[in-house]
C-alpha cells in the first residue's frame, strides 16, 4: 500500500537568488527598504527583485516617487561588484521606458 509524506528536501527549481516580495501597493516600499540594509545578500535579492518588476511602466513611475532613485544612486557607490551592475541594469530598464 502506498504512503503519502511529506519531503523535508527543498523542491529542485527553487532559485535562492530571489527573494519573496510583497504584492500590490507594498512591494515597492519593502524593496526600497531592502535596498538600505546592511546585509549584501538582501541588498542583491531586492536589485534582482526589483529588475523583475521595473519592466511594467507603472511600477517604475511609483519607483520614483517614493525615491527608489535616490537608493539606486547611492548603490553605484557600492563595495560589491555585483550590486553595481544589477543597479546599472535597474537604472537601464528605468530609463528605457519613457515613463523613466
Amino acid at each position: 500500500m502506498a504512503q503519502s509524506g511529506n519531503s523535508m528536501e527543498l523542491p529542485i527549481n527553487i532559485n535562492a537568488a530571489q527573494v519573496t516580495t510583497a504584492y500590490g501597493h507594498r512591494a515597492l516600499p519593502k524593496l526600497n527598504e531592502e535596498l538600505q540594509s546592511e546585509d549584501l545578500q538582501t541588498r542583491q535579492k531586492a536589485l534582482m527583485a526589483l529588475c523583475d518588476l521595473m519592466h511594467d511602466p507603472e511600477y517604475i513611475y511609483k519607483a520614483m516617487n517614493i525615491g527608489c532613485m535616490e537608493n539606486l544612486k547611492a548603490l553605484l557607490k557600492d563595495r560589491n561588484s555585483m550590486v553595481r551592475i544589477k543597479t546599472t541594469e535597474v537604472l537601464y530598464i528605468m530609463a528605457s521606458h519613457s515613463v523613466g
